[in-house]
Parts: structure tokens; sequence; C-alpha cells
């Protein structure tokens, strides 16, 4: 079974110039994962600035419009963000603009974002959510990212893994080697990135994992309790992906038997 014809399709919401439409459909089903994963990322990126002494650079994957870059630079949540949004009357761009002048933002955080959605990105552009939007797909075998891809410090992912595959990290993987091999030549100091995402527990991780292990990057689950993600959105939903997941002898007894899916998180990190 095709894991993500299990899912339900919501590529329409993501292809509007307002996030109105997605936040809509996502308070429907309970949407919270960015929530959870907010003060692990948040965890990551106050220690590189402890050790780097500088502001971090973070690249968003299916970065949507800019969810991950609101709630971590302005220190809103996912409530907030729909009170702004879903009234009566949709924000016009000056009033969401203001919105997030008024936030308190930390400036030792700026955001690189990378999603299929032209329209999406550029309403992060325009709202001040990232510094760059970059629409490719980075499952295209044929992409050459060397050019696109910012120096980073931090790579990041909330409910992507599944839509992008293995060959996504590789081409992020193939440009941070390279310009590895080139600060070893050169004598100067880079340091590769951090990732850090959330996985559906459906979704087989295992190319995925030896992509990292093949760029001498160490990857780990981190040792906690699945997260939430969001509601099934119905009956069909829940009952493909418990089947899925009983198949690959996984357990959905204290999880996603309770109307959720969840999803485990990981890290990768560069092997010194």
């Amino acid at each position: 079974m095709d894991e993500l014809k299990v899912k339900k399709d919501f590529t329409g919401i993501y292809t509007e110039e307002s996030p109105c439409g997605y936040l809509m459909e996502m308070r429907k089903l309970g949407y919270s994962i960015s929530d959870s994963t907010k003060p692990l990322y948040n965890s990551i990126v106050e220690e590189l600035e402890n050790k780097l002494s500088r502001p971090i650079n973070i690249l968003d994957l299916g970065s949507s419009y800019g969810i991950n870059s609101a709630l971590m630079k302005y220190n809103l949540t996912m409530a907030e963000l729909n009170n702004f949004f879903l009234t009566e009357t949709e924000p016009t761009k000056k009033e969401t603009k203001q919105f997030y002048e008024k936030c308190t933002s930390n400036d030792e955080m700026c955001f690189y974002q990378i999603d299929i959605s032209e329209e999406a990105l550029k309403f992060s552009e325009e709202m001040g959510l990232c510094k760059k939007g970059i629409n490719v797909n980075l499952d295209d075998e044929k992409l050459e990212m060397s050019e696109l891809l910012p120096k980073v410090d931090v790579v990041i992912a909330t409910g992507c893994i599944g839509y992008i595959g293995y060959m996504a990290f590789v081409n992020l993987l193939k440009v941070i080697k390279n310009r590895q091999s080139n600060s070893i030549e050169d004598k100067t100091e880079y340091n590769p990135p951090i990732f850090a995402f959330s996985v559906l527990r459906m979704f087989d991780m295992n190319d995925i994992e030896k992509t990292f292990e093949r760029y001498n990057y160490s990857i780990v689950k981190r040792d906690m309790k699945p997260i939430i993600q969001r509601k099934f959105s119905d009956a069909k939903e829940k009952d493909e992906t418990v089947s899925m997941l009983h198949g690959m002898g996984i357990s959905t007894k204290e999880y996603e038997d309770d109307g959720n899916f969840y999803a485990d998180f990981y890290i990768a990190k560069y092997k010194n």
C-alpha cells in the first residue's frame, strides 16, 4: 500500500495566496505538531547560538506558509495564528504585516525556506517570515542545489517527510559534502548543518537513514514518546493507517488507535 495514498490530499490548500485555507483545514483536524516540535528545534538553535555566538541560519523544508518560522522567530502558537487569520473577514496583507511586526522578533534566527508552492513562499517572503524562499522539487534527480542552497546551520522539516523521500536528502547532502571537502582543501572552517525532523510512524525511514550514513552523518530517532500530528480526517484514513502500521509490525495500541497520526522525531549530525 502506498503511504501517500492513505493520507488525505491537501494539495489545494497550499497553493492559495493566503494561509487562511490551510489554517482552517488544519484547525478542523486539530493539527498541533508544530507546537510540539517548536521547543525541540529551539533547543538545537540555542545550543548552536551558544557555540557559534552569531545568528543561526535555519532551512525549513516543506515550509508552506512559514508556520515554523512564525512559531519560532515570533514565539507564536498555532492557536494564536488561528485567532488572527481565521476571523469573519480575512486579514489584508497590510494587517498581516502589522500583526507580525507587533510580535517580539528573535533576530538570532534567520530562516530560509524550500517548498513546491510558489504562492506559499511568496507569502512568507512578503511577511518577513524568511530571508529567501526557494521554489524547487527536492526529489528531482536532476536538481542542482549548489547555487541555490545557502549556508545553513540547521535543517528542519515538520510533516513533509514522506512527501519528500531520500532523493531530497541526496540533493542537499551532495552540496554539504562538496562544501566540507572545499573547506578542508582551503583550510577554512565549515560546520555541516544539523538536521532535525518529524516523521509519521507509517513512513519507512530505511532509505533516508542509509542516505545520511552514506554522507557521513549519524542519524538517531530521539528517545521520546511519538508526537501527535493531527486527527484522522475520516474512518478510512484511520483504518488504512492502522492496517499499514500493523503490517510493519508496529503496535498502534497507545497511539493511532486513539484517532490521531503520530510522528517520531529524528536528529542527524555530521560525524567529525
